[in-house]
């Protein structure tokens, strides 16, 4: 059985899909971008890193979880260029031990979008 989750505290999806579902004990995001979601801004590389992993913790939040539980993350960069840029937001924000990760360039949705994230979390255990 499967569970959808929506927060307001995240961009509304673009497109025909869900921030997340819950499927077992694991919840799958959508990618996140790092759109302001009040102005709609994307900032620079730093900035949308940071969003865009804000952005992630806001859904898990929302699906009863956290940044915490992270086991695995896929980024999505427009340029090789901002590698090293999204790597420093990523460090300071995302939780010691760090998940697996993968890393792409790809051709992403608009031209202002630099960073784009998914991940696969896991519910706490509840005692």
């Amino acid at each position: 059985m499967k569970k959808i989750v929506n927060t307001d505290k995240a961009p509304t999806p673009t497109g025909p899909f869900n921030q997340a579902v819950i499927a077992g004990n694991l919840v799958f995001t959508s990618g996140q971008a790092g759109r302001n979601r009040e102005t709609g801004v994307m900032g620079d590389i730093h900035d949308q890193a940071r969003r865009c992993i804000q952005n992630i913790g806001n859904v898990l939040e929302a699906a009863g979880t956290s940044l915490e539980h992270v086991v695995k993350a896929t980024v999505f960069l427009r340029s090789a260029d901002d590698w090293k840029a999204f790597n420093e937001e990523y460090i300071k924000l995302m939780p010691k031990p760090l998940p697996a990760r993968s890393s792409v360039i790809a051709a992403l949705k608009g031209p202002d979008m630099l960073v784009e994230m998914e991940v696969v979390a896991m519910l706490p255990v509840k005692d």
